[in-house]
């Protein structure tokens, strides 16, 4: 009878244990995103020679130092 109770206390907190990854992961993965898509789009702009999201072009001229 014992170890029915400690099994099931353990399959709890292991339950318990990886919902509660899974919330801080999830919520660390938003602010990375965050933080690296603007980063992400300028460089796509740059590459493709037109903001990605106006659809503007924009012409740059790279200066020898």
């Amino acid at each position: 009878m014992e170890v029915k109770y400690i099994s099931l206390l353990v399959l709890i907190f292991l339950t318990i244990g990886y919902f509660w990854g899974r919330y801080i992961g999830h919520k660390e993965g938003l602010k990375e995103g965050r933080l690296r898509a603007p980063i992400a789009l300028r460089k796509k702009s740059l590459e493709e020679g037109f903001c990605v999201l106006c659809d503007e072009n924009f012409k740059f001229e790279m200066k020898d130092s």
